[in-house]
C-alpha cells in the first residue's frame, strides 16, 4: 500500500497544530475537497464533503466512527481556520498498523467518488467500509499461513487482475479460485514434505471444469515478507480502485480479528518462489466416492505429493483464462 497519505498524517500529529474547537488538517492529494485529519487524541480521520446527508444516520462500530453533517472548524497548514459540513470517519485505536491500513483504504474509497459525492453515493460506498471493518471483530476463516499463500499465488501470476477477479467468487466456495468455468485450490505446508489436506469434494469438480492444486511451502522465519508486503507488491501492478478494494474485502473476510497479527508474522518468500509446483487433479490419489456409503460425508485425507507428475512433466491445457493468469 501507499505510505503517501500515512506520511500526510504523520505530519499532522508532529504540527501540533489541533486547537479545543480546530482540527488540523490537509487536502487530500486525489481530491482537495476532501481533507484528511488527526484528532485531538492524535487518531486519523477523514472529513468528506458531500451533498445531502442532512439526515443520515451516523455509525458507531468498535474500530471507526461515522458522523454525517457536521458542522467542522478545520486549519489547514499555514492556513486561517475554515468553518464548513462534512462527513467524518475516524478510527478508534492508537494501533499504528491499523492506522496505516485505516488511512489507506478510506483512501482507496474516496478515491473512486466524485469531486463533491451525492448522500445516497457516500453512503454506497460507506456502507463498504462500515462491513469491512465490522469483519475485523469476528472469528478468522483461515489461517496467516493459508492467507499469505493465496495471495503469494495472485502476487506472482501473470495477470493478477484475472486472479483477484476469481478469488472466492462466494464464500462458501470450495475452491480458492474459481472463475465460473475453472478452478485452482491452493495448499500450503510448513513441515519438510509436500503433504496436503484435502476434502474429497475438493478433487471433484464438475465435469466441465479443470482444476490446478497449487502446492507451496510457506515456512515462517525472522525475515521474509508478510502480507501487507505481498499486498504492497500487488498494488504495484494493479492500479484499478475496486480490485484494490476487493482484495482488501477478501482479506478482512478471511483473517478477522487476526488482522494485527499479519503485520509481525513473516514468511520465506525465495523459498516460496522455488517450491510452486502445480498438479493436475487427476493425479492426486483420492477416494472413490461410489465406494462411501451414503451415510459418509464430510471426508478429509492427507496426501503426499511429492512423487506425482507436476503439470510441466504432461499435457495439459494452460490456456484457459484462469490458467494463462498464473505464473507456472
Amino acid at each position: 500500500m501507499s505510505s503517501s497519505i500515512y506520511n500526510i498524517f504523520a505530519n499532522l500529529q508532529r504540527s501540533e497544530n489541533n486547537q479545543n474547537d480546530c482540527f488540523s488538517v490537509a487536502p487530500l492529494p486525489f481530491n482537495p475537497n476532501h481533507k484528511v485529519g488527526v484528532s485531538l487524541q492524535g487518531f486519523p480521520m477523514f472529513f468528506v464533503r458531500s451533498k445531502n446527508t442532512t439526515h443520515a444516520l451516523d455509525v458507531n462500530l468498535e474500530l471507526i466512527s461515522i458522523l454525517f453533517a457536521k458542522n467542522c472548524n478545520l486549519i489547514e497548514p499555514n492556513q486561517e481556520p475554515q468553518q464548513d459540513i462534512y462527513a467524518i470517519i475516524f478510527l478508534k485505536t492508537e494501533d499504528t498498523d491499523f492506522q496505516q491500513y485505516f488511512l489507506e483504504i478510506v483512501s482507496i474509497i474516496l478515491e473512486q467518488l466524485p469531486d463533491v459525492p451525492t448522500h445516497n453515493q457516500l453512503k454506497f460506498e460507506i456502507n463498504k467500509l462500515v462491513e469491512l471493518f465490522s469483519r475485523f471483530t469476528r472469528p478468522p476463516q483461515k489461517t496467516i499461513q493459508g492467507l499469505w499463500a493465496e495471495l503469494f499465488i495472485i502476487e506472482q501470476a501473470n495477470h493478477p487482475e484475472y486472479l483477484i477477479q476469481a478469488w472466492h467468487a462466494s464464500s462458501e466456495d470450495k475452491f480458492d479460485f474459481n472463475d465460473a468455468q475453472d478452478k485452482i485450490e491452493v495448499k500450503s505446508t510448513s513441515k519438510p514434505y509436500r503433504i496436503h489436506s484435502f476434502s474429497l469434494e475438493q478433487l471433484n469438480p464438475n465435469r466441465a471444469s479443470n482444476l490446478l492444486i497449487a502446492s507451496v511451502f510457506v515456512v515462517q522465519t525472522g525475515r521474509g515478507k508478510n502480507i501487507i508486503d505481498l499486498i504492497n507488491s500487488i498494488f504495484h501492478r494493479v492500479h484499478n480502485l475496486q480490485l484494490q478494494f476487493r482484495l482488501n474485502e477478501i482479506l478482512s473476510q478471511t483473517i478477522g480479528n487476526d488482522f494485527n497479527k499479519i503485520f509481525d508474522v513473516y514468511f520465506d518468500y525465495q523459498q516460496a518462489i522455488d517450491t510452486l509446483q502445480f498438479f493436475d487433479f487427476r493425479d492426486i490419489p483420492t477416494i472413490n466416492k461410489d465406494l462411501l456409503q451414503k451415510e459418509i460425508s464430510n471426508v478429509r485425507f492427507d496426501c503426499d505429493l511429492s512423487q506425482l507428475p507436476t503439470i510441466k512433466d504432461k499435457k495439459f491445457d494452460i490456456y484457459r483464462p484462469l490458467f494463462k493468469s498464473i505464473k507456472i
